[in-house]
Parts: structure tokens; sequence; C-alpha cells
């Protein structure tokens, strides 16, 4: 296949030519662990901080409109410009927590599926959730879909509800 070829991609084996083997057995299985446990446990939480960042990011977008909002003079197009950078810090917030929790969701279907191609594999894999059983006796997080922008303001728990209205 000729490089200018639709389709074409470049073959890149690493120094020790083992890049793009997956293994098998074992060597597999110990791999598929380490993606679900990723895919499960750990990109989750990291979607979870995302998320809870993004709501913290949400609630600031009333109290800096109203700081900006002058009387008689409105919003300037410096304080609207912070408004605007507010809005876009905050999808940039909820975006990566939505992708984190689809791609650890990826992951872990990686895993299960590869595992039932090769029973060396699944038979690793399946020892070492055993081993490690602890760390899925709860049920995997599944953070919530963080606010976007122009969502409407989230009820703050730690503030009586007579102050916010």
């Amino acid at each position: 296949m000729e490089t200018t070829e639709p389709g074409w991609r470049p073959e890149y084996r690493g120094a020790d030519g083992s890049v793009g083997d997956v293994g098998s057995g074992r060597e597999l299985g110990a791999h598929l662990y380490y993606l679900y446990r990723s895919g499960r446990n750990e990109l989750p939480q990291i979607a979870k901080t995302y998320a809870d960042v993004a709501v913290m990011v949400h609630r600031t977008a009333g109290a800096m409109e109203g700081q900006f909002d002058l009387p008689e003079r409105g919003i300037g197009p410096a304080q609207q410009r912070l408004l605007e950078l507010r809005a876009e810090v905050q999808d940039v917030l909820r975006l990566t927590s939505l992708r984190m929790s689809e791609v650890g969701a990826a992951l872990v279907t990686i895993a299960d599926r590869y595992a039932a191609t090769d029973e060396g594999a699944a038979k690793e894999f399946s020892r070492l959730l055993g081993n490690n059983a602890s760390d899925y006796e709860r049920p995997a997080l599944a953070p919530p879909d963080p606010p976007a922008p122009g969502d409407p303001p989230l009820a703050d728990p730690r503030i009586p509800r007579n102050v916010v209205d």
C-alpha cells in the first residue's frame, strides 16, 4: 500500500517491536484488569472531580452577573467578556467530565470483550478481580451530568432557602 492511499497508517512497533501486540493469556489478562480498573474506578472518580468543579463554577454565574450589572449602566464589555470566559471554563470542565465518563465506560467494555476472546486472559482477569474484590464491592460511581452554561442556578444546600429567594 502506498503512503498516499486512503486508509494508510504508518506502522510503529516501538523500539523493541512489541507495540501493537496486545499479547495473550496471562499477560493480556493482566492488561485487561488494569484497563477495567481504570475504566470502572479511576476515570469515574476523575469525571466526578471535574463535574464538582463545573458545579462550583456554575454557582458563580449569578453572583458575577449581579456584581457586573451596574445600575443605569448595565454590563460593560470587559465584564461581559469575563462572564463569557466563566461560561467557557464551565463548559470545558463539563465536557471533560462527560468524556472521562465515556472513556471509562469504553475501557470496561473493551476489557470485557477482549477477555471473552482468550481463555487464558479471562482466567487471569478473573483472578485479579477476585484478588482485589474489595475494590469492587460498591457499585461503580456514576457521576451526574454537570450543568451547562446557561442552565438554571443550582440550590446550594449550605444556604438556607429563605436567603436564596
